[in-house]
């Protein structure tokens, strides 16, 4: 039976400039998405202002979803990975040691070859200015195609032309990756090679790390709010500095700031309009509470491929799918505690650190999430967060 896709192709093929989609970002989401239509028979271009391979201040972490999602195993990855199965974390003043699971990679190199991987036609270097829309034809960067899908992060430009719902402010990073001699990284780490040191801040409201990875570093903090975003790391800072190598302590200094959406249930009403789709973080979708970000963004372009494919609801699929439905699960957990907090009468009295157990509590179930594991009882939690009129 004939592929309708490949043979559509076939003939656009003929016509200059024409595709079946055009992408916008090159990153997990972007490539992702690209490789899922163009191994259906479709006519991808991707386009992206950088060149790549090129940097991207990430921690690089991976949970285990992320290789069903992109359909290989951790041993096919030809790349640099770094395979954990414990995290160190410090938490009210306290060191606890927690079993887990996840991976670490470097983005310059992950990006680079999920790019590659994709099949589509790459434009690097384009800076995408001008988004139009003709009798149902997208025409960005002298392209033209019926699908356009946004991929460019938060400051995508079909991000910008689409305005999703906004509901929160973006969160504050403060982050640097730098080289280091593996001698030394290996002598002053704290763990294994790959094993992530997190500082969770005792309100709850971030949290800072230190990943080390053989011959390189990555060091950083995300908070909630993005104006305390440079005190957090400067306590980050002092917290991971006698696991550092002494030629690090110059490059710290110099950490740079970014920021992006944590997922929001209303962030889904803006998945898509008029033959547009949004993905990964131009949508925002990064795990509300540990902020992860590789594995929905190359799980929302997947999704959004297969609803060009087959003229799906692409909302509907995000709304679906069993891990964004944790997500929005964690959200009204979130949503219910900070609730709590506000309506609690105020008093006068110290407030108390909390003890011994509550702090290992804490700790463990944060390593918990930071492995990507799914909730237990998820039905138990929606009936309890609809009694509580929790969104």
């Amino acid at each position: 039976m004939t592929n309708p896709w490949r043979a559509a192709g076939a003939l656009r093929g003929c016509i200059r400039r024409m595709y079946d989609a055009i992408v916008v970002g090159g990153g997990p989401a972007g490539s992702t998405c690209a490789r899922t239509l163009v191994r259906a028979g479709a006519k991808v271009a991707v386009l992206d202002r950088a060149q790549f391979p090129r940097v991207k201040l990430c921690a690089g972490w991976l949970s285990p979803m992320f290789w069903d999602v992109i359909g290989i195993s951790p041993g096919s990855y030809p790349r640099g990975l770094w395979e954990w199965n414990t995290c160190h974390v410090k938490f009210g003043g306290e060191q606890f040691t927690v079993p887990g699971k996840g991976w670490f990679i470097r983005r310059v190199e992950l990006d680079d070859w999920l790019l590659q991987q994709s099949g589509a036609e790459i434009h690097l270097g384009v800076n995408v200015k001008e988004i139009v829309q003709r009798d149902g034809v997208w025409h960005v960067g002298g392209l033209q195609a019926k699908h356009l899908v946004g991929a460019g992060g938060t400051h995508c430009p079909v991000a910008r032309m689409l305005q999703p719902p906004r509901p929160r402010r973006a969160v504050g990073v403060q982050e640097l990756e730098l080289p280091a001699d593996p001698v030394e990284v290996a002598r002053t780490r704290l763990g294994n090679d790959g094993e992530p040191e997190l500082v969770l801040f005792d309100d709850i409201s971030g949290y800072g790390w230190n990943v080390p990875k053989r011959d390189w570093l990555n060091v950083g903090c995300g908070t909630l709010d993005a104006t305390r975003v440079r005190d957090m790391w400067l306590h980050t800072r002092d917290v991971i500095r006698p696991h550092l190598p002494r030629e690090a302590e110059d490059a710290i200094e110099h950490v740079k700031g970014h920021s992006y959406f944590l997922f929001d249930p209303a962030h889904l009403d803006g998945a898509y309009r008029e033959g547009a789709y949004l993905v990964g973080d131009s949508l925002g979708l990064a795990h509300p509470i540990t902020a992860e970000g590789i594995v929905p963004a190359t799980l929302s372009g997947r999704l959004a491929a297969e609803s060009i494919l087959d003229g799906g609801d692409y909302r509907k699929r995000l709304r679906e799918h069993e891990m964004l439905a944790d997500y929005r699960r964690v959200f009204r957990l979130v949503e219910a505690g900070r609730r709590l907090r506000k309506n609690r009468p105020a008093s006068t009295k110290p407030k108390k650190p909390p003890g011994k157990l509550t702090r290992r509590a804490v700790a463990r179930g944060f390593a918990w999430m930071f492995s990507g594991a799914r909730l237990p009882a998820p039905r138990v939690i929606d009936a309890v967060m609809e009694v509580a009129r929790v969104r």
